[in-house]
């Protein structure tokens, strides 16, 4: 007996001018990121930069965001779903940047983690921890794996082995008319990731009293492999920022 497509599976498979949508709001965050970061300065506040963030999007003729944004620093990165706070940006912190904007209804989706300066011992390792999770993960989903549990498997297996307990969160999700959509990358996720759907890959590792670190792609994904939609860089040369006074 063949299988009904439920309205979620039908959904999540995007068409030329779905994918064509969700492309043009992430180059708009790529966009507002860059700008972001040359606004960067010590003594600047989360609640300063998220507006800044606001008003740059409403300049490129976006009204709708996916989401409000995360902007945290230092210590306040631990906290997944942090709200700008009057939290000061110092040398030495954390930067977390997590924000979408949305085009004809279709979302984006995009976290970055900076440092303000350059990064101790630990805070480099738990970077390049979390980036090889991605790594790995999005090697799972480019060698044919369309399990879902599978493909968070790769990278939580690998962040518990350095960091237990500090991954919080599924691996990803669907993106499209809502932030949050089918499928997901979960542990027990049952989910079969089809041709054609847009998903988010976004290992974190917290640490309370420290801070956290999350980097988060768009992901397409094609008949045998997959592409990805994110386009800012996320080496760990490139995301060590010069402070500025």
């Amino acid at each position: 007996m063949q299988k009904v497509k439920l309205i979620h599976e039908i959904r999540a498979v995007k068409n030329k001018k779905e994918l064509a949508n969700i492309v043009r709001a992430q180059r708009i965050s790529e966009k507002v990121l860059r700008y972001i970061i040359g606004e960067l300065k010590s003594g600047i506040t989360e609640i300063q930069i998220a507006n800044l963030i606001k008003k740059k999007y409403i300049s490129h003729g976006v009204n709708v965001l996916s989401f409000p944004p995360i902007v945290s620093f230092g210590k306040n990165t631990a906290n997944i779903h942090h709200e700008p706070s009057k939290t000061k940006l110092k040398k030495g912190d954390i930067i977390m940047f997590d924000f979408g904007c949305t085009v004809n209804h279709y979302c984006s989706d995009m976290t970055r983690t900076y440092f303000w300066g350059d990064p101790n011992i630990k805070q480099k390792k738990v970077y390049l921890a979390t980036l090889e999770a991605m790594d790995r993960a999005i090697k799972k989903i480019e060698s044919g794996e369309r399990r879902a549990k599978i493909i968070d498997k790769s990278a939580r297996s690998f962040l518990a082995k350095k960091y237990k307990n500090n991954f919080q969160h599924g691996l990803g999700h669907g993106v499209g008319t809502v932030i949050h959509e089918w499928p997901n990358f979960k542990p027990k996720s049952e989910d079969i990731l089809p041709t054609g759907c847009v998903m988010t890959v976004e290992p974190g590792i917290y640490i309370k009293g420290f801070g956290g670190v999350r980097v988060e792609d768009m992901i397409l994904i094609t008949q045998k492999s997959c592409k990805n939609l994110t386009k800012i860089p996320k080496n760990l040369q490139k995301i060590i920022l010069n402070p500025i006074i």
